[in-house]
């Protein structure tokens, strides 16, 4: 993971894996602020934007659906993707970017809390700011795991997390799974995302629910990855269930419209083959 120092984003940002966290998570920011939670906290943060290169793993995510951004445009990712790329698809938003940047649209003071262990990412981040103050915008150097967990005692209002471990390590399964399960005790909305395939997948002690994108289904192609999954952790007795139903839908039609892909519109989001054959790696 990133506080291993072993971990660096930027020749997968924008691959399919990313195209699915990040359209779940915009879409459950957007839902969240809806609802008042005007925190926004981050296990592994990463760059605030990635430069994406000829022959990236973006060619088989993002670079696949780009295309046809107009057919997904009520969607705020891809809203936020094309404003950024008015010359065409060269640049690619973190996680911590496309949450921020629907706060701004939205007019919410978004307080940011986000973790990393390179000195570069918070370089980067303070050199930027996204718009945000510095009293707002925390970047801690560190673990992220013991961060997070550390600040569901302190804050006194709940805050809407992405848990975005590499898994690098083999207890990362389990620190996952103890982080969702605090936030979520905590009050928090929790967002935890990883590929499919992994051995385990998180249980954590709370309500929850998984949302799958099967990449063949959709169109996409990221190495030996089959998929990626995004689980949505709550309370129920801090959240009840009415409190979190118009997130739940949003998220299901997501979910069901991009297993629809590979019907009658299947074929428009697969671009013609590179030279050579095949999708470049």
């Amino acid at each position: 993971m990133k506080r291993h120092m072993g971990y660096d984003h930027r020749r997968h940002a924008g691959n399919a894996g990313d195209l699915w966290k990040h359209l779940v998570l915009a879409e459950t920011a957007g839902c969240i602020f809806e609802a008042g939670i005007q925190v926004y906290v981050e296990s592994h943060a990463g760059h605030p934007e990635y430069a994406l290169s000829p022959g990236g793993e973006w060619e088989g995510g993002i670079g696949r659906l780009w295309p046809h951004r107009e057919e997904l445009a009520r969607y705020s990712y891809f809203q936020i993707l094309e404003d950024l790329n008015p010359a065409g698809l060269e640049r690619y938003p973190g996680s911590a970017s496309i949450v921020i940047e629907i706060a701004k649209r939205r007019g919410i003071n978004l307080r940011v809390d986000l973790w990393d262990t390179s000195p570069e990412v918070e370089r980067a981040w303070r050199s930027g700011e996204k718009g945000q103050s510095l009293e707002d915008l925390h970047i801690h150097i560190g673990d992220g795991f013991s961060g997070a967990r550390k600040l569901t005692r302190e804050l006194d209002e709940p805050a809407l997390l992405l848990v975005d471990s590499p898994y690098l390590a083999e207890s990362d399964a389990v620190q996952v799974e103890e982080l969702i399960s605090r936030s979520a005790e905590a009050g928090w909305i929790v967002l935890s995302w990883q590929m499919i395939g992994l051995e385990r997948r998180p249980r954590p002690a709370c309500k929850f629910l998984e949302f799958d994108l099967r990449f063949e289904e959709a169109g996409l192609v990221c190495g030996p990855w089959v998929g990626a999954t995004m689980i949505l952790a709550w309370e129920g007795d801090l959240h009840p269930d009415q409190k979190v139903d118009g997130l739940l839908e949003r998220l299901g039609g997501i979910e069901e419209e991009f297993l629809k892909i590979r019907g009658p519109k299947s074929e428009s989001f697969y671009p013609r083959d590179p030279p050579g054959g095949g999708f470049r790696r």
